[in-house]
């Protein structure tokens, strides 16, 4: 274990930029990881600027296992945050869509109680401001470090924050939505995240307690892909941002809303280097990187080849990353497999032409599909198989569609394993607006506030994605259950019923085994 005079370090690097300690800002997490590189950064950031800030983390219980129309939060929970956030001068909650639910029980209980005002951030505060306002005091749209500190610094000084920007708020009843300011070009302005101890703390095993070296141990050991790796993963991105517009993405529409400027953003290799270095120091027991950024294949090869250098030299760990079939080429892979690239994930979603036109990726079609897939083939002496993910449930999807799809899979060289995600129709994407104009959402807390990737369909063709998830299904055997006759007998409709019951089962079976073993995702 790392002395506290280590742990300690990530303050004393701050001390040039600190003032005298000011009001204390609490950050809430609900994600059942404790990544929240965006919390920790925001923390990060408050700290360099001489303010105190406390970390709270309350990992949602149901985690991608949602149960419609069921509290996320017990109440001895939630009674036992007021004490830990009493002493706060403003509260802050980051939540996804589908952590909408919980963030509103948490908010509740802490107005309940409490007079400092809660702000809520991230994607879903963003895209829908006025509908988070029904519950939050103050709403911060798109990146929040300098909105936050400044919002900071006037709470301080009394002054209003009515018109700081990337801050909504209501004002006599009137919906105040400030302009984003511009994205700024250098992220190396911002400290690495804040993995400190001091007033840090997690729900676990079903109360709230600080979070020790130990259970960031713990929790980072049990991450999907430390899981698979069967390493412990330290999960970091090295930049901001997507080059792709893709249609079931919000990518697209943060793009818009910053109007296309500067909004794929890198940190300099130093800055990331600086960040794996204290990693390596203070988490002895990380065995490998976890880069999550939208898309690190897109970094160009002037600096891909800066970061294979650096990373060999001062880090010498493997890592993983995820891919797009636009960005995969062999140079990139060569350069990357050198420096300690061992898995990667991928995006695939698609093998109908039909349907990669309706996501806006047309580009990405089956024949630049395959070259991807057999320039990652080639190294797969070196590397773990490779995970390509897929977007199932699709509403505008024909069995024909599914069927594209199956048949692409049936042509993946081996080894890989799939990764298949009931699309979810995020509000603010194209593919949303589409839908509600098509009159196929109906009710918005069950399609999809309340829904998760997992929930997919239980039919035939579903059930022929889940066998191919370990990349063993025989593809002469697929070929044959996805063929006209067949597909026309066992996917016909007194058939579904049995297919269902069949798909239900192995779901369950799965699940068990997911809970018994504590690995994997169903």
């Amino acid at each position: 274990m790392v002395s506290e005079e280590s742990l300690g370090e990530f303050e004393s690097s701050c001390e040039g930029l600190k003032k005298e300690k000011s009001m204390k800002i609490t950050l809430i997490s609900p994600y059942p990881d404790i990544t929240a590189f965006g919390l920790r950064t925001i923390s990060a950031h408050l700290k360099a600027h001489g303010h105190t800030t406390q970390l709270i983390f309350l990992p949602d219980p149901y985690g991608d296992n949602l149960v419609f129309g069921v509290k996320r939060y017990d109440d001895h929970v939630l009674d036992s945050l007021i004490p830990l956030c009493a002493d706060s001068g403003l509260i802050g909650i980051t939540l996804m869509t589908n952590f909408y639910e919980g963030a509103v029980q948490i908010t509740k209980k802490l107005k309940s109680a409490l007079k400092a005002p809660v702000i809520w951030g991230g994607i879903h505060p963003t895209i829908r401001p006025e509908e988070s306002l029904e519950h939050a005091d103050i709403v911060c749209i798109g990146d929040g470090e300098e909105a936050i500190l400044e919002l900071v610094q006037k709470l301080e000084k009394g002054e209003a924050y009515t018109k700081v920007k990337n801050l909504c708020v209501m004002e006599k009843g009137r919906f105040v939505k400030n302009p984003p300011r511009n994205l700024p070009h250098d992220l190396d302005v911002y400290p690495r995240p804040d993995y400190s101890y001091d007033d840090t703390h997690i729900m676990y095993e079903g109360r709230i307690q600080p979070l020790t070296y130990e259970l960031t141990k713990t929790y980072l050991e049990n991450g999907t892909v430390s899981q698979y790796i069967k390493k412990t993963g330290y999960q970091t991105m090295t930049g901001r941002g997507c080059p792709h517009k893709c249609t079931y993405c919000i990518n697209d529409t943060l793009k818009t809303m910053y109007n296309n400027d500067n909004y794929l953003r890198w940190r300099s290799t130093a800055h990331v280097i600086d960040e794996l270095q204290w990693v390596k120091k203070n988490m002895p027991y990380i065995g490998f990187i976890w880069i999550s950024d939208d898309a690190f294949f897109a970094r160009n090869k002037k600096s891909l080849e800066e970061f294979c250098a650096e990373y060999k030299a001062k880090i010498n760990l493997p890592f993983t990353c995820l891919a797009s079939p636009m960005t995969i080429s062999e140079e990139k892979m060569e350069l990357l497999v050198d420096a300690g690239l061992m898995y990667l994930q991928m995006g695939v979603e698609s093998g109908s032409a039909k349907v990669q036109e309706l996501f806006n990726r047309k580009q990405m079609n089956n024949e630049k599909l395959r070259k991807a897939f057999n320039i990652i083939n080639r190294y797969k002496n070196k590397m773990y198989p490779p995970s390509y993910d897929f977007i199932l449930d699709v509403p505008y999807e024909t069995d024909a569609d599914k069927i594209d799809s199956l048949k692409l899979i049936a042509e993946i060289p081996k080894p890989f394993q799939l990764q298949p995600f009931s699309l979810i129709l995020y509000p603010g994407t194209k593919l949303y607006e589409m839908a509600k104009a098509d009159g196929m959402i109906q009710d918005e807390k069950k399609q999809i506030y309340e829904k998760s990737y997992t929930m997919r369909a239980p039919s035939y063709l579903n059930l022929l994605i889940t066998l191919s998830k370990n990349g063993k299904f025989p593809s002469p055997v697929l070929k044959l259950l996805v063929s006209a006759p067949v597909v026309d007998i066992l996917n016909s409709k007194p058939m579904r019923p049995v297919f269902k019951s069949l798909f239900i089962g192995l779901k369950a079976t799965y699940r068990m085994a997911k809970r018994l073993t504590g690995r994997g995702r169903a």
